[in-house]
């Protein structure tokens, strides 16, 4: 069964989000953004080797929503389709979006005003996870230049991760449907239990060993570009669901994955260090340029 059918993650990550460590002694240890840049840099043999083959060096977290399909599609007919069985009114475009930026459950009672009784909403929530799960299990392609990506990021030794809003089984049937259950190293599902995007994309980082300032995210709405910066990590934006104006904040912006290579993504790391200069030096760096 499909899980948060259509709620949106908050973004996170604001103040330092992370994740708490037990040691041995049962002490908490709190793994930050920043702490994760430094547990997770590559060190000896592996860090010799990565400066031999730089895109090793790196890791892709690719979002489902908008980039593998287009869910809020899915979302949409699959709210038609209770309204319509159940014959309930549902609102048009700009009242629809409120539907889908809180639980199934709230969106039942306080949006839509189906009911006020909590077991009926209950119910009726599960028709429309069991609806989405209907649209996903005619899901046989993904977008648009997914599968060639796949196979440059795999040629090229890049580690991969997907973060998807589906349930654990659902997500590796779907993927197999797809033929790309073997493309991901890493999965971060709604069966993880992360309450923010910024969690998710911090587990997917942590599971390919990649520190998060070496890692890219691919996703196609605004939330998705900030919670990737919010975790000093680079973001490419997929124009879809949302237009190119929404997404100005990301690194780069492509209309499908067909137009990306590897060599593009390397790209957006050649400023490392010079970005984070202070003014002064980025100043005398120029005036030594100019002086030359």
């Amino acid at each position: 069964m499909l899980l948060r059918a259509g709620q949106q993650l908050g973004v996170g990550s604001e103040y330092g989000e992370g994740f708490l460590q037990y040691k041995a002694r049962g002490t908490p240890e709190r793994l930050d953004v920043d702490t994760l840049n430094e547990r997770l840099r590559a060190h000896g043999p592996q860090r010799l080797r990565q400066h031999m083959r730089p895109d090793e060096a790196l890791a892709a977290i690719i979002c489902w929503d908008g980039v593998i399909t287009d869910m809020k599609a899915h979302h949409r007919s699959a709210w038609h389709k209770v309204a319509a069985e159940e014959k309930l009114a549902f609102p048009g475009p700009p009242m629809e979006r409120h539907v889908f930026s809180v639980s199934p459950e709230q969106a039942i009672t306080q949006v839509l005003h189906w009911t006020t009784d909590a077991g009926q909403a209950q119910r009726l929530a599960w028709l429309v996870a069991a609806k989405l799960a209907e649209e996903l299990r005619s899901l046989r392609e993904p977008a648009a230049g997914v599968r060639d990506w796949l196979a440059a990021l795999a040629s090229s030794h890049v580690q991969c991760a997907l973060v998807a809003p589906l349930d654990r089984a659902s997500l590796g049937q779907t993927l197999d449907r797809m033929g790309l259950v073997h493309a991901f190293q890493a999965r971060v599902s709604a069966d993880d239990g992360m309450d923010t995007r910024a969690q998710c994309l911090l587990s997917a980082a942590l599971q390919l060993n990649r520190p998060p300032n070496r890692c890219v995210v691919f996703d196609a709405s605004p939330a998705g570009i900030t919670a990737a910066h919010n975790c000093t990590m680079k973001a490419v934006a997929v124009l879809g669901p949302h237009p190119a104006w929404k997404l100005h904040a990301a690194d780069l912006t492509c209309s499908s994955l067909e137009e990306l290579t590897v060599y593009n993504m390397r790209r957006l790391f050649a400023n490392t260090g010079h970005e984070l200069m202070d003014v002064c030096q980025q100043h005398q760096m120029n005036g030594a340029v100019m002086s030359c």
